[in-house]
């Protein structure tokens, strides 16, 4: 592992109780580290005997409340030219850490101090829920260090500004710290942590804010609004361009205040119109405005603040901001189409149902949405030029020879009140076998009858 090379990278990492994660977190990179450095904090499970087999430098600290001591302790063992500080949780595609030593090389020789990278939080099944960047190659250098006991940020202790080097667009680092059962394990943690760095810094924003996250996702949604309103009154007057801590604490500010039993707009402008002045770039205020439209059964006011969240989605991207709605797009895309049919915007209503459907075709609502629209008059007799078009135009997004496909056309149909297109469908898509094999007949609903759900 310590073959010669250009630019030697220390791989660092602090844990406590990761066997799970510990042999793919010194996997991943192995090839292209000088050093992998362990420092645990106090595990009771196989984790230092599985490192210590891997080949890894292991230390021990002892556990102090401090995420940031810790991670300098580990630094601080380290003898390479640069430090890759990644958790146990997170790692690189291979072909990515393959890149690391030249990439590094380049900003060593241009005087960069780090390199911010993409950084995807996946869940259990892989599937990337939203994205970002971070910082997790630095220089090693004794000015370079971790601040702050919890929700760490690297900086240099002089006080100067980072010199930080961009392959966001070219290389990204996954996390799945943030899966069920580890989120069960900070419950309580984070927020002993956040207060006591509160007590040192009471008008530090972003802890406002990051504390006000701790109170919402335990469901305690008053305090939450507490220290949210805090934070946004600690907040400078300008933001950064990319400043995600700040777009979290209004959009759940915003979701707070939507969200009251009762609630009206005039509750959540002002918090509105400030966020959108600090931070014009993001959407997700937008896309709360839009469901809280919606959900009040206004419209037209819903289709216009959709629309310009996803302009602003377009127009912005979603690095760093706009995580909410990145999250839930095809929602997006579906809430639109049900609007714009209320408010008589047809063209507009199919083609924000097709675009939710060409992603996931089983949205049985973007589908009734649909079907409602290109089949104005209901029913129909069957067989009717017009019913034959709908299916020709279904059959762009629908494999007909898929069963599943098939009943999922049938059922929507039916549960949409659309009895004629339903039995025209049972005429053209399905044999005799297969209608008396799925008891179809019985299934029929009639215009007018049944489940509208």
């Amino acid at each position: 592992m310590k073959a010669e090379k250009k630019i030697r990278i220390s791989q660092c990492m602090i844990v406590k109780n990761e066997e799970k994660n510990i042999e793919k977190a010194l996997s991943w990179g192995r090839e292209v580290m000088w050093e992998q450095i362990v420092v645990d904090t106090g595990s009771t499970d196989r984790t230092v005997e599985i490192a210590e087999r891997m080949g890894a430098k292991v230390f021990h600290f002892s556990w102090i409340d401090d995420f940031s001591a810790a991670k300098n302790a580990a630094i601080g063992r380290a003898q390479g030219d640069w430090i890759a500080f990644l958790d146990a949780d997170e790692y690189m595609m291979p072909e990515d850490a393959a890149k690391l030593p030249a990439l590094l090389g380049r900003l060593q020789a241009q005087g960069f101090d780090g390199l911010q990278t993409g950084l995807q939080l996946v869940d259990e099944t892989g599937r990337i829920l939203s994205s970002g960047t971070h910082v997790r190659f630095f220089r090693n250098d004794p000015d370079i260090r971790y601040r702050r006991r919890i929700h760490e940020q690297l900086s240099r202790m002089s006080g100067r500004n980072l010199r930080l080097g961009d392959a966001s667009g070219e290389l990204s680092v996954f996390h799945v710290g943030y899966q069920a059962e580890a989120a069960e394990k900070k419950k309580g943690r984070n927020r002993r942590l956040i207060l006591a760095e509160l007590e040192e810094h009471p008008q530090d924003s972003e802890l406002l804010g990051y504390m006000g996250d701790d109170c919402f996702g335990d469901g305690e949604t008053e305090e939450a609004e507490r220290w949210y309103r805090r934070a946004v009154e600690q907040m400078p007057d300008r933001l950064a361009e990319y400043d995600q801590r700040s777009a979290y604490t209004f959009t759940n500010l915003l979701k707070i205040l939507t969200g009251k039993e009762g609630a009206q707009w005039e509750d959540a402008e002002e918090v509105y119109r400030l966020a959108v002045r600090l931070l014009p770039g993001e959407a997700d205020f937008d896309y709360v405005a839009g469901c809280f439209f919606a959900e009040k059964e206004d419209a037209q006011s819903a289709v216009q603040y959709l629309e310009t969240a996803l302009g602003k989605l377009e127009t912005y991207g979603c690095s760093n901001r706009a995580f909410l709605l990145a999250g839930n797009l095809l929602e997006a895309y579906e809430l639109l189409s049900v609007c714009c049919r209320e408010t008589g915007e047809l063209q507009k209503c199919v083609n924000y149902a097709v675009a939710c459907l060409k992603y996931d075709r089983y949205r049985m609502r973007a589908l009734d949405c649909l079907l409602g629209t290109l089949l104005p008059g209901g029913s129909g007799p069957e067989g009717t030029a017009e019913q034959e078009a709908v299916l020709g135009f279904l059959q762009k997004l629908y494999e007909v020879k898929d069963l599943k496909d098939r009943l999922f056309l049938l059922k929507t149909a039916e549960r949409s009140g659309r009895g004629g297109f339903a039995g025209f469908l049972r005429s053209r898509l399905f044999t005799e076998e297969e209608l008396g094999r799925f008891g179809l007949q019985k299934d029929f609903v009639r215009e007018g009858a049944g489940d509208r759900k």
